[in-house]
């Protein structure tokens, strides 16, 4: 069993990191803290969201300061939301909730030497579902089920050099942690070397590209694991808006398998077509260890409209999907569609993040969950979004199918489901959709709703699972720093331990305030 790495060694990576950042030359230019206070009073008539036999009903009041930081100076570009929720019932007397949680969102990239040395680092800290089966996060932050408090960082800086308008050349080095506190999952670290050589402008007919990767993970739980990766890509352009790919290179993977192969080579041939700024299409297939891969990006977008279709195969891990979450972001769709409207990137950037404060709207759609295991996975998956903007209302849809198969031993995941339930996540689909609308009534005041509704099964064992939520407010801009909303919200679903079905009914109020 591997060691955890040294705590000396944790606590010393990010202070040195942000120091690195604060002492860059002009990184003290352009600051902007903006302070907040929220609050909401809600009814709830199942508070724990426990099953309906048990449910009880609690007046529940939340008081969240936080704030916002921006930076957007010349060499360092910083951004960072924390919230810290603090909750009271009108009765102490129930199980299942809590009474605190923070969340924060926090990235940061430096310039340290010009041209030479860079330094990207950022940190999260949120509510995670343990389980796919099992109650899910919908609007309802008090209750603990199915939930653990994740904390993750990384620290990356790299070197980049260019030779001119040959090529360019990058080494980079990152250490990353994660740490869930939830007994079975194991809090983890990972140092990673990666280098790569790109052909740069004068390569303008054939383009090319080698590449290197090595990690090392430190697991408390799982055995101490690796991942080295070498690979080669080429790029022939056909036309001045087509072009030919290929790659081919050698995986390696060293965890411990049922006797199935863990590396191999590799191969991958596709297309990249952009017929115009507005369209572009990204397409391969191939051969890797596991089987046939492929992959697609499409999107279209017209003054009113942006479609959006994404499928991709990969190994990954829990740890890793925690360290970059792969959600369908809001802001990027809302960014896509206000593109004709407002052309200038950074004007765009406030207009979308001013419209999703003024219309409560949330911060990702619908996507398979990310539930926790030790265990190395094969993730199989297809989303697709399309969105809509008229004068007075906006319009999101999406929808996605994974399919997520574990790879290394079983074992390392007896702590987490129990012996009981071992084969439960060996074989997993999801499938989902989501609907996301709001029109402007006025100036001030909107109409959001949104639906969502997924299902798992557990092809291991059969057993499957259903979460559902219909959400429905009124907003209203009071002021430019004075936000207040009503929402009425459904949700249901099964309980973790599949036996039995939970469902909340919710009235909430709230005002939110920016300093």
């Amino acid at each position: 069993m591997a060691k955890r790495a040294p705590a000396a060694r944790r606590a010393v990576v990010v202070p040195a990191a942000l120091a690195a950042l604060l002492a860059a030359p002009g990184a003290r230019a352009d600051w902007k803290f903006t302070p907040t206070l929220d609050l909401r009073e809600t009814y709830t008539d199942n508070v724990a969201l426990s099953r309906d036999e048990i449910a009880k009903s609690r007046l529940v009041t939340e008081l969240t300061p936080g704030f916002t930081l921006l930076n957007r100076g010349p060499r360092l570009k910083l951004s960072a939301n924390y919230q810290l929720h603090y909750y009271a019932f009108d009765d102490d007397g129930v199980e299942g909730v809590r009474h605190a949680q923070s969340q924060l969102r926090a990235g940061a990239k430096a310039t340290l030497i010009d041209d030479l040395l860079f330094l990207d680092t950022d940190g999260a800290i949120g509510q995670q579902p343990v389980s796919a089966f099992g109650p899910q996060a919908n609007g309802n932050g008090y209750a603990t089920a199915n939930r653990a408090n994740v904390k993750t960082w990384r620290v990356s800086p790299y070197l980049l050099h260019r030779f001119g308008s040959s090529a360019t050349a990058a080494v980079r080095y990152t250490h990353d942690s994660v740490d869930a506190g939830r007994i079975g999952f194991g809090d983890s670290s990972s140092d990673v070397l990666s280098m790569n050589l790109n052909s740069g402008r004068s390569f303008r007919r054939v383009g090319w590209g080698l590449q290197y990767s090595h990690q090392r993970v430190d697991d408390s739980i799982a055995p101490e694991s690796s991942i080295k990766m070498v690979s080669a890509n080429a790029r022939y352009r056909v036309g001045e808006d087509f072009n030919l790919t290929a790659s081919a290179g050698y995986d390696e993977y060293d965890y411990q398998s049922e006797g199935e192969a863990t590396k191999g080579r590799f191969w991958q041939g596709g297309i990249e077509w952009t017929p115009s700024s507005r369209t572009s299409l990204v397409a391969g297939a191939g051969k890797r260890y596991y089987g046939n891969t492929y992959n697609l990006q499409a999107l279209h977008r017209s003054r009113r409209s942006v479609w959006s279709i994404n499928y991709s195969d990969s190994v990954t891990t829990t740890r890793s999907q925690l360290l970059l979450p792969a959600t369908i972001d809001t802001a990027s769709m809302l960014d896509r569609l206000f593109t004709a409207q407002i052309p200038d990137p950074l004007a765009r950037a406030q207009a979308v993040e001013a419209y999703i404060r003024a219309t409560g709207l949330p911060a990702s759609l619908a996507d398979s969950i990310n539930y926790f295991s030790n265990r190395f996975i094969l993730q199989k998956q297809l989303q697709a979004s399309v969105a809509f903007n008229t004068a007075r209302t906006t319009l999101i849809l999406s929808a996605f199918d994974s399919r997520r198969e574990g790879l290394s031993l079983i074992q390392t995941d007896s702590l987490l489901t129990g012996p009981a339930s071992a084969r439960l996540n060996d074989d997993t689909t999801q499938r989902g959709a989501s609907a996301l609308w709001n029109m402007r009534l006025t100036s001030r005041s909107g109409i959001n709703a949104s639906w969502t509704n997924a299902r798992v099964l557990s092809r291991a064992t059969g057993l499957s699972s259903k979460n559902a939520a219909l959400r429905l407010a009124v907003t209203r801009q009071f002021s430019p720093k004075v936000r207040g909303a009503f929402e009425a919200r459904r949700v249901s679903g099964t309980t973790t331990d599949q036996v039995a079905s939970y469902r909340e009914n919710a009235v909430t109020a709230s005002l939110s305030l920016q300093f």
